[in-house]
């Protein structure tokens, strides 16, 4: 029964007064616990925060990030503030066609470098954290389980932000991500493989090569005198001519493209779906 209340199901929405409930019944769980609880006063019986953190307004506020991530989903926080203090959280990883993360199993769920750690039990460790600190700064960094770890931070401190001035307008967050995305593997064995990172709106770095899977193979190391082709100079002017247009369509005119054009094209394409702005 005491499993059940820990790790629900479903339910993905924490309050202080189920935390302190579970954190007297099983002390165990969370270290340092009687440094991190929220105050009583002893006039009124009321939670009160630490006195050392700015005073929030009360109301929902909801933060979202702008962009999927690599894997494909988006984050969204919400948070309830009551007396000035953050009473229940709620956080979603949603994906591209809409599927809450905690509801799918397998590998979606599940860490091999965290052990026998899931993703709700991870959900519940941050919103204890949040709820019991009331600072996102002092949340537990989760290792093996880093992006939803950060995410989550990020996310608390826009909220926080929002409910410091009192902004119920639903927020949305800039972050950093990575894309690896790979093409089809052409008649010769290569695979087209482009490298992108973003901050934001913005695309900072960007590499491609053409890779052959059975051996690492890479094209752009490859010289064809006969041609007087050199694959390298051609990958880098494919990245540079995207990097400097910012723009996911395809960079060659009309017609007969090569095959390499023609990989770099699809590259895109993929990529270009990953980096669809996130709907909340």
């Amino acid at each position: 029964m005491l499993k059940k209340k820990m790790f629900p199901k479903k339910k993905k929405t924490f309050s202080v007064v189920m935390v302190l409930f579970l954190i007297l019944l099983l002390p165990v769980l969370i270290t340092g616990c009687v440094e991190k609880n929220l105050i009583n006063d002893p006039a009124t019986g009321e939670i009160m925060p630490p006195n050392n953190l700015q005073p929030l307004l009360d109301g929902k506020y909801t933060t979202s990030t702008r962009f999927y991530d690599t894997r494909g989903y988006a984050q969204q926080l919400d948070l309830n503030i009551k007396n000035g203090i953050i009473t229940e959280v709620t956080f979603k990883e949603i994906s591209m066609n809409s599927i809450d993360r905690l509801t799918q199993e397998g590998e979606a769920k599940t860490w091999e470098s965290v052990g026998t750690m899931t993703l709700g039990s991870l959900y519940y460790r941050m919103y204890s954290d949040l709820l019991l600190t009331q600072d996102p700064d002092k949340i537990e960094a989760i290792s093996g389980a880093t992006q939803t770890n950060e995410r989550f931070i990020e996310l608390a401190k826009a909220g926080i932000e929002q409910a410091v001035k009192g902004n119920h307008e639903p927020g949305k967050i800039e972050t950093s991500d990575t894309y690896i995305i790979r093409s089809q593997i052409d008649p010769d064995g290569y695979q087209g493989v482009l490298t992108a990172t973003f901050k934001g709106d913005t695309l900072i770095t960007l590499s491609y090569d053409e890779i052959r899977p059975e051996d690492g193979k890479s094209k752009s190391k490859l010289l064809d005198v006969e041609n007087n082709v050199n694959y390298k100079a051609i990958f880098g002017t494919f990245a540079q001519d995207t990097l400097i247009s910012q723009n996911l369509n395809p960079v060659f005119p009309e017609g007969e493209l090569s095959p390499e054009k023609l990989k770099y094209s699809e590259t895109l394409r993929i990529l270009k779906d990953y980096r669809n702005s996130f709907q909340n």
